[in-house]
């Protein structure tokens, strides 16, 4: 595991642990490219920690007791960067997994979630999306659910390149 990845596992445990103190039995959700980080085990690197949690104020007020100082719709401590999302609507029907990291259980967002998340990118022409899409496709073609995949996917020209993707893989 490389450094700012160490750093990173630190830091988001230390967010947990206050959440947990807060009395909450749930903690922040990792999403984006950190997740993609997650998945990859840190072989695609992230700057920042991208988070969802429903309590923003705890949230914002947990950061700055453990020295992170705001910039924007960021924290910045150091070399470790997060961001609060706001996106909500991942919440009702989100799937998300337990992963242990340095002995204990984070919450990642579900990888069939996350890869209709970085499809949108990738239909809008980022090749380098599509490729990850496709490696990460390949790499748990056989515990992913395309059922919930195409089920979840809003739009057409997503689904038809998702199928493409798993046919191209896979015939």
């Amino acid at each position: 595991m490389n450094l700012l990845l160490e750093k990173q596992i630190k830091t988001l445990k230390q967010i947990n642990s206050e959440i947990k103190k807060a009395g909450y039995r749930i903690t922040p959700i990792i999403i984006g490219k950190f997740a993609l980080t997650v998945y990859t085990q840190g072989m695609y690197p992230s700057n920042m920690i991208q988070l969802l949690f429903p309590d923003i104020p705890l949230f914002e007020k947990i950061l700055k007791n453990l020295g992170f100082e705001k910039m924007g719709d960021f924290f910045v401590k150091g070399d470790i960067v997060v961001e609060i999302s706001k996106n909500f609507e991942l919440i009702p029907e989100g799937i998300f997994n337990q992963i242990e990291a340095d002995g204990e259980l984070i919450n990642v967002i579900s990888l069939e979630d996350l890869l209709i998340d970085m499809m949108k990118q990738c239909i809008e022409g980022d090749e380098t999306v599509c490729d990850l899409i496709k490696m990460l496709i390949k790499s748990y073609y056989s515990t992913l659910d395309f059922h919930s995949i195409f089920r979840k996917t809003k739009d057409k020209r997503s689904v038809k390149k998702f199928k493409e993707f798993q046919k191209s893989l896979y015939n």
